[in-house]
């Protein structure tokens, strides 16, 4: 449990000089803590941010990252904004299907030290 409160904490800490900050996803049912989704800024912008989430392990399979980001789109669609993005590693095939889902689609890749990286897009509006 600590090192997942580790992540939410360094996540939060990393965007709040923006003003974007993810939140902390949390089972309705018990409270538990989940993970984190929202906008970042990342790879992207302020007009056009990202859209990140990580689940912790447990809460994988489950909907929860679908659910979450779902909520997070609809919020931003209510911002003004007309696009966002949200980069993935190709190997990272379940964050590709919870995308597809929400209807983003591939718009390019770029290659670093790391390997692809798929960039990802969702017209707003």
């Amino acid at each position: 449990m600590e090192a997942e409160a580790e992540v939410i904490a360094s996540v939060v800490a990393a965007q709040s000089d923006h003003g974007v900050v993810p939140s902390v996803v949390v089972r309705k049912l018990d409270g538990e803590i989940l993970g984190y989704c929202g906008l970042v800024i990342g790879k992207g912008t302020i007009g056009e941010p990202e859209l990140a989430y990580e689940l912790f392990q447990h809460a994988h399979g489950r909907g929860y990252a679908t659910e979450a980001a779902r909520a997070v789109i609809d919020a931003a669609k209510q911002t003004g904004r007309s696009r966002l993005w949200s980069t993935v590693r190709i190997w990272n095939g379940p964050s590709f299907r919870v995308l597809e889902k929400l209807g983003f689609t591939r718009h390019h890749s770029v290659w670093d030290g790391d390997g692809e990286l798929v960039w990802n897009m969702l017209k707003l509006r």
